[in-house]
Protein backbone atom coordinates (compact mmCIF):
# COMPACT_ATOMS: atom_id res chain seq x y z
CA UNK A 1 0.00 0.00 0.00
CA UNK A 2 2.83 2.60 0.71
CA UNK A 3 4.52 1.71 -2.62
CA UNK A 4 1.02 2.68 -3.98
CA UNK A 5 0.81 5.77 -2.00
CA UNK A 6 3.89 7.17 -2.84
CA UNK A 7 3.69 6.57 -6.63
CA UNK A 8 0.24 8.75 -6.25
CA UNK A 9 2.51 10.93 -4.60
CA UNK A 10 5.27 11.59 -7.44
CA UNK A 11 2.47 11.48 -10.26
CA UNK A 12 0.60 14.41 -8.21
CA UNK A 13 3.79 16.22 -7.16
CA UNK A 14 4.82 16.07 -10.40
CA UNK A 15 1.61 17.06 -12.80
CA UNK A 16 0.76 20.03 -10.40
CA UNK A 17 4.09 21.36 -10.45
CA UNK A 18 4.95 24.62 -12.26
CA UNK A 19 8.35 23.07 -13.16
CA UNK A 20 8.86 19.42 -14.22
CA UNK A 21 12.16 17.61 -16.07
CA UNK A 22 10.44 17.73 -19.11
CA UNK A 23 10.21 21.83 -17.92
CA UNK A 24 13.54 22.74 -17.40
CA UNK A 25 15.39 25.28 -19.40
CA UNK A 26 17.68 23.85 -22.70
CA UNK A 27 20.82 23.49 -21.67
CA UNK A 28 23.79 22.75 -24.00
CA UNK A 29 24.68 19.35 -25.04
CA UNK A 30 25.85 17.46 -22.37
CA UNK A 31 30.20 17.77 -22.12
CA UNK A 32 32.06 16.30 -19.59
CA UNK A 33 35.68 18.00 -20.68
CA UNK A 34 35.33 21.05 -23.30
CA UNK A 35 39.14 20.20 -24.75
CA UNK A 36 38.29 16.42 -26.20
CA UNK A 37 40.65 16.19 -28.74
CA UNK A 38 42.57 13.11 -31.13
CA UNK A 39 45.97 13.37 -32.10
CA UNK A 40 47.12 12.61 -35.63
CA UNK A 41 50.78 12.89 -35.07
CA UNK A 42 51.64 9.42 -37.33
CA UNK A 43 49.99 10.96 -40.33
CA UNK A 44 50.35 14.76 -40.08
CA UNK A 45 53.55 15.30 -38.86
CA UNK A 46 55.59 11.73 -39.47
CA UNK A 47 54.34 11.87 -43.22
CA UNK A 48 54.32 15.87 -43.73
CA UNK A 49 57.55 15.00 -46.50
CA UNK A 50 56.33 11.94 -47.63
CA UNK A 51 52.72 12.99 -48.35
CA UNK A 52 53.66 16.85 -49.15
CA UNK A 53 52.86 16.53 -52.71
CA UNK A 54 50.58 13.93 -53.13
CA UNK A 55 46.69 15.10 -53.38
CA UNK A 56 45.63 12.06 -53.04
CA UNK A 57 46.35 11.83 -49.33
CA UNK A 58 43.56 13.97 -49.17
CA UNK A 59 41.04 11.39 -48.59
CA UNK A 60 43.20 9.78 -46.33
CA UNK A 61 42.85 13.10 -44.05
CA UNK A 62 39.26 13.28 -44.67
CA UNK A 63 38.48 9.69 -43.65
CA UNK A 64 40.69 10.25 -40.72
CA UNK A 65 39.11 13.86 -39.79
CA UNK A 66 35.88 12.02 -40.36
CA UNK A 67 36.43 9.42 -37.82
CA UNK A 68 37.88 12.17 -35.32
CA UNK A 69 34.45 13.87 -35.46
CA UNK A 70 31.92 11.22 -35.04
CA UNK A 71 34.00 9.85 -32.34
CA UNK A 72 33.15 13.50 -30.35
CA UNK A 73 36.39 15.18 -30.36
CA UNK A 74 35.55 18.60 -30.62
CA UNK A 75 39.47 19.28 -31.56
CA UNK A 76 41.90 17.45 -33.92
CA UNK A 77 45.53 17.85 -32.72
CA UNK A 78 47.52 18.29 -35.87
CA UNK A 79 51.79 18.20 -35.11
CA UNK A 80 52.66 19.00 -38.85
CA UNK A 81 56.51 21.10 -38.13
CA UNK A 82 56.06 25.06 -38.93
CA UNK A 83 58.76 25.03 -41.26
CA UNK A 84 58.18 26.61 -44.37
CA UNK A 85 58.69 23.32 -46.20
CA UNK A 86 55.97 22.28 -44.39
CA UNK A 87 53.43 24.99 -44.72
CA UNK A 88 51.47 24.00 -47.04
CA UNK A 89 50.57 20.34 -45.88
CA UNK A 90 49.56 22.16 -42.39
CA UNK A 91 47.21 23.99 -44.31
CA UNK A 92 46.15 21.32 -46.13
CA UNK A 93 45.41 19.54 -42.75
CA UNK A 94 43.57 22.56 -41.54
CA UNK A 95 41.74 23.66 -44.44
CA UNK A 96 39.83 20.07 -44.00
CA UNK A 97 39.69 20.20 -40.16
CA UNK A 98 37.99 23.71 -40.46
CA UNK A 99 35.08 21.67 -43.15
CA UNK A 100 34.27 18.75 -40.36
CA UNK A 101 34.03 21.94 -37.75
CA UNK A 102 37.00 20.98 -35.31
CA UNK A 103 39.08 23.33 -33.54
CA UNK A 104 43.19 22.92 -34.51
CA UNK A 105 45.12 21.69 -31.10
CA UNK A 106 48.47 23.04 -33.01
CA UNK A 107 51.44 20.28 -31.31
CA UNK A 108 53.92 20.77 -33.96
CA UNK A 109 57.70 22.37 -33.73
CA UNK A 110 60.39 23.75 -35.58
CA UNK A 111 62.43 21.10 -36.98
CA UNK A 112 65.55 22.23 -35.85
CA UNK A 113 64.73 22.35 -32.29
CA UNK A 114 65.72 18.39 -32.11
CA UNK A 115 66.31 18.20 -36.00
CA UNK A 116 63.41 16.60 -37.01
CA UNK A 117 63.24 15.68 -40.98
CA UNK A 118 67.67 15.90 -40.83
CA UNK A 119 67.09 19.68 -40.17
CA UNK A 120 70.31 20.39 -38.43
CA UNK A 121 69.19 20.56 -34.49
CA UNK A 122 70.68 24.54 -33.61
CA UNK A 123 67.58 26.18 -32.70
CA UNK A 124 68.51 28.21 -29.20
CA UNK A 125 64.99 28.76 -27.03
CA UNK A 126 65.66 32.07 -27.22
CA UNK A 127 65.28 32.14 -31.36
CA UNK A 128 62.41 29.73 -31.01
CA UNK A 129 60.71 31.96 -29.33
CA UNK A 130 61.25 35.07 -31.54
CA UNK A 131 60.70 32.58 -34.69
CA UNK A 132 57.84 31.32 -33.16
CA UNK A 133 56.07 34.49 -32.56
CA UNK A 134 56.78 35.38 -36.50
CA UNK A 135 55.39 32.56 -37.46
CA UNK A 136 51.99 33.36 -35.97
CA UNK A 137 52.16 36.62 -36.94
CA UNK A 138 52.46 36.06 -40.91
CA UNK A 139 50.21 33.50 -40.80
CA UNK A 140 47.16 34.51 -39.00
CA UNK A 141 44.87 33.22 -41.84
CA UNK A 142 45.15 29.80 -40.33
CA UNK A 143 44.04 30.64 -36.75
CA UNK A 144 40.60 30.48 -35.49
CA UNK A 145 39.45 31.60 -32.59
CA UNK A 146 38.89 28.44 -29.71
CA UNK A 147 42.50 27.03 -30.92
CA UNK A 148 45.25 25.82 -29.13
CA UNK A 149 48.39 26.64 -30.11
CA UNK A 150 51.63 24.64 -28.26
CA UNK A 151 54.96 26.25 -29.60
CA UNK A 152 56.50 23.45 -28.56
CA UNK A 153 55.24 20.01 -27.27
CA UNK A 154 57.77 18.35 -24.58
CA UNK A 155 60.55 21.39 -25.03
CA UNK A 156 62.81 20.25 -22.34
CA UNK A 157 63.44 16.84 -25.12
CA UNK A 158 65.61 19.66 -26.39
CA UNK A 159 68.30 19.21 -23.76
CA UNK A 160 68.62 22.50 -22.80
CA UNK A 161 67.59 22.71 -19.23
CA UNK A 162 68.84 20.36 -16.89
CA UNK A 163 66.89 18.64 -14.46
CA UNK A 164 67.48 20.47 -11.36
CA UNK A 165 69.98 22.89 -12.00
CA UNK A 166 68.24 24.78 -14.74
CA UNK A 167 64.73 24.35 -13.58
CA UNK A 168 64.59 28.53 -12.98
CA UNK A 169 65.32 29.09 -16.46
CA UNK A 170 63.59 26.13 -17.58
CA UNK A 171 60.61 27.91 -16.02
CA UNK A 172 61.28 31.22 -17.08
CA UNK A 173 61.43 30.38 -20.71
CA UNK A 174 57.74 28.70 -20.36
CA UNK A 175 56.68 32.20 -19.03
CA UNK A 176 58.86 34.01 -21.79
CA UNK A 177 57.26 31.97 -24.44
CA UNK A 178 53.87 32.15 -23.39
CA UNK A 179 54.14 36.01 -22.86
CA UNK A 180 55.57 36.42 -26.87
CA UNK A 181 52.32 33.94 -27.84
CA UNK A 182 50.01 36.45 -26.00
CA UNK A 183 51.31 39.57 -27.46
CA UNK A 184 51.81 37.38 -30.86
CA UNK A 185 48.05 36.56 -30.38
CA UNK A 186 46.48 39.49 -29.58
CA UNK A 187 48.18 41.74 -32.65
CA UNK A 188 46.12 39.41 -35.17
CA UNK A 189 43.31 39.54 -32.80
CA UNK A 190 42.85 36.00 -32.63
CA UNK A 191 41.57 34.36 -29.00
CA UNK A 192 43.81 31.15 -28.87
CA UNK A 193 44.86 29.41 -25.91
CA UNK A 194 48.50 30.26 -25.13
CA UNK A 195 48.45 28.48 -21.99
CA UNK A 196 48.43 24.77 -22.95
CA UNK A 197 52.43 23.91 -23.33
CA UNK A 198 52.45 20.23 -23.42
CA UNK A 199 55.40 18.67 -20.53
CA UNK A 200 56.50 15.21 -19.63
CA UNK A 201 54.26 14.43 -17.20
CA UNK A 202 57.44 13.57 -14.41
CA UNK A 203 59.08 16.58 -15.02
CA UNK A 204 56.07 18.86 -14.87
CA UNK A 205 56.06 17.50 -11.41
CA UNK A 206 59.44 17.62 -10.32
CA UNK A 207 59.99 21.10 -12.27
CA UNK A 208 56.90 23.71 -12.70
CA UNK A 209 57.09 25.90 -10.24
CA UNK A 210 53.92 28.30 -8.51
CA UNK A 211 54.88 31.09 -10.85
CA UNK A 212 54.58 29.17 -14.14
CA UNK A 213 51.46 27.66 -12.96
CA UNK A 214 49.74 31.49 -12.60
CA UNK A 215 51.11 32.35 -15.91
CA UNK A 216 49.87 29.27 -17.42
CA UNK A 217 46.42 30.16 -15.82
CA UNK A 218 46.86 27.43 -12.97
CA UNK A 219 46.36 25.16 -16.48
CA UNK A 220 49.31 22.29 -16.44
CA UNK A 221 49.25 20.32 -19.44
CA UNK A 222 51.16 16.80 -19.06
CA UNK A 223 52.20 14.37 -21.54
CA UNK A 224 51.70 11.02 -19.66
CA UNK A 225 51.66 7.59 -20.43
CA UNK A 226 50.86 5.01 -17.56
CA UNK A 227 50.85 1.55 -16.49
CA UNK A 228 47.88 1.80 -14.09
CA UNK A 229 45.45 4.51 -12.98
CA UNK A 230 46.55 4.58 -9.36
CA UNK A 231 49.44 6.20 -10.30
CA UNK A 232 47.64 8.86 -10.83
CA UNK A 233 46.42 9.84 -7.37
CA UNK A 234 50.12 11.71 -6.88
CA UNK A 235 50.11 13.50 -9.98
CA UNK A 236 46.34 15.20 -9.36
CA UNK A 237 46.83 16.31 -5.56
CA UNK A 238 50.18 17.61 -6.41
CA UNK A 239 48.83 20.08 -9.32
CA UNK A 240 45.52 20.35 -7.84
CA UNK A 241 46.87 21.17 -4.52
CA UNK A 242 50.86 22.40 -4.48
CA UNK A 243 50.00 24.09 -7.54
CA UNK A 244 46.38 25.53 -7.20
CA UNK A 245 45.83 23.80 -11.16
CA UNK A 246 43.84 21.71 -13.52
CA UNK A 247 45.30 19.09 -15.95
CA UNK A 248 45.09 18.17 -19.30
CA UNK A 249 46.68 15.04 -20.85
CA UNK A 250 48.04 16.73 -23.85
CA UNK A 251 49.31 12.78 -24.74
CA UNK A 252 47.79 9.84 -23.74
CA UNK A 253 47.05 6.36 -25.22
CA UNK A 254 47.25 2.56 -24.80
CA UNK A 255 49.19 0.38 -25.23
CA UNK A 256 52.53 1.86 -24.99
CA UNK A 257 54.59 -1.93 -25.60
CA UNK A 258 57.09 -0.72 -22.89
CA UNK A 259 54.70 0.29 -20.35
CA UNK A 260 51.93 -1.39 -20.88
CA UNK A 261 53.33 -4.65 -22.68
CA UNK A 262 50.97 -5.79 -25.86
CA UNK A 263 47.58 -5.69 -25.75
CA UNK A 264 44.91 -7.19 -28.25
CA UNK A 265 41.89 -4.82 -29.12
CA UNK A 266 39.83 -6.45 -25.92
CA UNK A 267 42.59 -5.08 -23.47
CA UNK A 268 42.83 -1.66 -24.74
CA UNK A 269 39.03 -1.36 -24.73
CA UNK A 270 39.72 -2.68 -20.74
CA UNK A 271 42.65 -0.27 -20.32
CA UNK A 272 41.21 2.79 -21.70
CA UNK A 273 37.43 2.39 -19.84
CA UNK A 274 39.39 1.98 -16.64
CA UNK A 275 41.86 5.65 -17.57
CA UNK A 276 38.83 7.22 -19.10
CA UNK A 277 36.45 6.27 -15.97
CA UNK A 278 39.14 8.03 -13.94
CA UNK A 279 39.38 10.85 -15.63
CA UNK A 280 35.75 11.33 -15.36
CA UNK A 281 35.55 10.44 -11.53
CA UNK A 282 38.57 13.24 -11.50
CA UNK A 283 36.89 15.52 -13.80
CA UNK A 284 37.32 18.56 -11.33
CA UNK A 285 41.14 18.31 -11.92
CA UNK A 286 41.29 16.94 -15.51
CA UNK A 287 39.63 19.34 -17.65
CA UNK A 288 40.61 18.01 -21.31
CA UNK A 289 42.53 15.19 -23.13
CA UNK A 290 44.27 14.72 -26.18
CA UNK A 291 44.27 11.08 -27.25
CA UNK A 292 47.24 9.74 -29.14
CA UNK A 293 46.77 8.39 -31.34
CA UNK A 294 44.28 8.17 -34.02
CA UNK A 295 46.06 5.77 -36.17
CA UNK A 296 49.27 4.15 -37.36
CA UNK A 297 50.86 3.76 -33.74
CA UNK A 298 50.84 1.14 -31.07
CA UNK A 299 48.21 2.74 -29.43
CA UNK A 300 45.66 3.21 -32.65
CA UNK A 301 41.72 3.36 -32.50
CA UNK A 302 41.66 1.95 -36.02
CA UNK A 303 43.48 -0.16 -38.07
CA UNK A 304 45.78 0.61 -41.13
CA UNK A 305 42.67 0.32 -42.82
CA UNK A 306 40.66 2.16 -40.98
CA UNK A 307 38.58 -0.13 -39.57
CA UNK A 308 37.37 0.92 -35.90
CA UNK A 309 39.34 -0.56 -32.72
CA UNK A 310 36.73 -1.25 -29.94
CA UNK A 311 38.65 1.15 -28.08
CA UNK A 312 36.71 3.67 -30.52
CA UNK A 313 33.37 2.83 -28.92
CA UNK A 314 34.84 3.61 -25.43
CA UNK A 315 36.25 6.78 -26.05
CA UNK A 316 33.15 7.67 -27.81
CA UNK A 317 30.63 7.36 -24.91
CA UNK A 318 32.93 9.70 -22.76
CA UNK A 319 32.89 12.37 -25.68
CA UNK A 320 29.56 12.25 -26.67
CA UNK A 321 27.75 11.92 -23.02
CA UNK A 322 24.36 12.24 -22.61
CA UNK A 323 22.53 13.65 -19.17
CA UNK A 324 19.51 12.95 -16.88
CA UNK A 325 18.08 16.02 -14.86
CA UNK A 326 14.76 16.41 -13.06
CA UNK A 327 13.13 18.01 -9.89
CA UNK A 328 13.79 16.60 -6.19
CA UNK A 329 10.93 16.66 -4.45
CA UNK A 330 9.84 15.34 -0.49
CA UNK A 331 6.66 13.04 -0.49
CA UNK A 332 4.83 16.17 0.51
CA UNK A 333 5.58 17.67 -2.81
CA UNK A 334 8.09 20.22 -1.63
CA UNK A 335 11.23 21.17 -3.52
CA UNK A 336 14.42 19.69 -2.09
CA UNK A 337 17.40 22.09 -2.58
CA UNK A 338 20.75 21.19 -1.58
CA UNK A 339 20.46 17.65 -1.93
CA UNK A 340 23.54 15.46 -3.87
CA UNK A 341 23.25 13.72 -7.01
CA UNK A 342 25.51 11.02 -7.77
CA UNK A 343 26.33 8.20 -8.93
CA UNK A 344 28.48 4.95 -6.66
CA UNK A 345 32.11 5.91 -8.29
CA UNK A 346 30.92 10.06 -7.61
CA UNK A 347 28.30 11.08 -4.88
CA UNK A 348 28.45 14.00 -5.54
CA UNK A 349 28.03 15.11 -9.24
CA UNK A 350 25.44 17.86 -8.48
CA UNK A 351 23.98 19.71 -6.06
CA UNK A 352 19.92 20.49 -6.40
CA UNK A 353 19.36 24.17 -6.43
CA UNK A 354 17.12 25.78 -4.66
CA UNK A 355 14.15 24.74 -7.08
CA UNK A 356 15.29 20.82 -6.29
CA UNK A 357 16.73 20.84 -9.79
CA UNK A 358 19.53 19.13 -11.08
CA UNK A 359 21.88 17.60 -14.03
CA UNK A 360 23.91 15.24 -13.86
CA UNK A 361 25.98 14.69 -17.13
CA UNK A 362 27.89 11.07 -17.26
CA UNK A 363 29.40 8.74 -19.85
CA UNK A 364 26.91 6.83 -22.00
CA UNK A 365 25.69 3.53 -20.32
CA UNK A 366 24.35 1.84 -17.59
CA UNK A 367 24.63 4.21 -13.99
CA UNK A 368 23.22 3.79 -10.96
CA UNK A 369 22.04 7.31 -9.92
CA UNK A 370 21.75 7.62 -6.20
CA UNK A 371 20.63 10.72 -3.84
CA UNK A 372 22.78 11.61 -0.33
CA UNK A 373 21.47 13.97 1.91
CA UNK A 374 21.32 14.50 5.82
CA UNK A 375 17.96 14.33 6.17
CA UNK A 376 16.63 12.16 3.37
CA UNK A 377 16.76 8.76 2.94
CA UNK A 378 19.43 7.66 0.35
CA UNK A 379 17.70 6.39 -2.85
CA UNK A 380 19.12 4.66 -5.98
CA UNK A 381 17.50 4.04 -9.43
CA UNK A 382 19.37 2.43 -12.47
CA UNK A 383 19.36 4.43 -15.37
CA UNK A 384 20.61 4.19 -18.77
CA UNK A 385 22.44 7.16 -20.63
CA UNK A 386 22.37 7.40 -24.10
CA UNK A 387 25.05 9.76 -25.91
CA UNK A 388 23.91 12.72 -26.55
CA UNK A 389 20.71 12.62 -25.25
CA UNK A 390 18.57 14.23 -21.69
CA UNK A 391 16.50 11.67 -19.51
CA UNK A 392 14.41 12.92 -17.91
CA UNK A 393 14.16 11.80 -14.21
CA UNK A 394 12.33 13.64 -11.20
CA UNK A 395 12.84 11.82 -7.86
CA UNK A 396 10.84 11.90 -4.72
CA UNK A 397 12.86 11.25 -1.19
CA UNK A 398 11.33 10.66 2.34
CA UNK A 399 12.46 12.11 5.48
CA UNK A 400 15.15 10.01 7.55
CA UNK A 401 13.14 10.68 10.37
CA UNK A 402 10.03 12.58 9.44
CA UNK A 403 8.92 14.84 12.43
CA UNK A 404 5.05 14.40 13.82
CA UNK A 405 3.76 17.68 12.31
CA UNK A 406 5.66 16.17 8.76
CA UNK A 407 3.86 12.92 9.44
CA UNK A 408 0.43 14.99 10.01
CA UNK A 409 0.50 16.71 6.72
CA UNK A 410 1.98 13.33 4.52
CA UNK A 411 -1.85 11.62 6.25
CA UNK A 412 -3.49 14.58 5.22
CA UNK A 413 -1.89 14.54 1.19
CA UNK A 414 -2.50 10.81 1.89
CA UNK A 415 -6.24 10.87 2.37
CA UNK A 416 -6.89 13.67 -0.58
CA UNK A 417 -5.01 11.92 -2.90
CA UNK A 418 -7.50 8.47 -2.19
CA UNK A 419 -10.38 11.04 -2.75
CA UNK A 420 -9.06 12.38 -5.91
CA UNK A 421 -8.42 8.92 -6.82
CA UNK A 422 -11.86 7.58 -6.30
CA UNK A 423 -12.90 10.81 -7.97
CA UNK A 424 -11.47 9.82 -10.86
CA UNK A 425 -12.47 6.11 -11.07
CA UNK A 426 -16.11 7.35 -10.61
CA UNK A 427 -15.20 10.55 -13.61
CA UNK A 428 -16.29 13.17 -10.79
Amino acid sequence: MKKVLIFFIVVFCFNHSPTSAQGLPVTAPPEIWSIRSVDTMKTSRDKARAELYNKSYDNVIDNDLKIIKEMGANYVAIDTPYDDEFLPYLKRWVAHARSFGLKVWYRGNWSNWEGWFDYPKNMSPTEHIAKTSEFVEKHSDIFEDGDIFDPCPECENAGFWQLNSNNAAYNQFLQDQQAGLKKSFNKINKQVYTNIFSIIGGRAREVLDKQTANNLDNTITIDHYFKNTSSLADYYNHFSKDLNSHIIFGEFGAPIPDINGNMDENKQAEFIYDAFSNFYENKDVVIGINYNVLAEGSSALVNYDRTPRKAIEVIKDFYIPGSVQGVVTNTLCEKVPNLYIGTKEIPELAITNSDGEYRVVAPAGNIQISTDGTYYKNLTRDITITRGSTLALNIVVEPENPTIIYKLRLWLNQVLLEIRVKLKKFNL
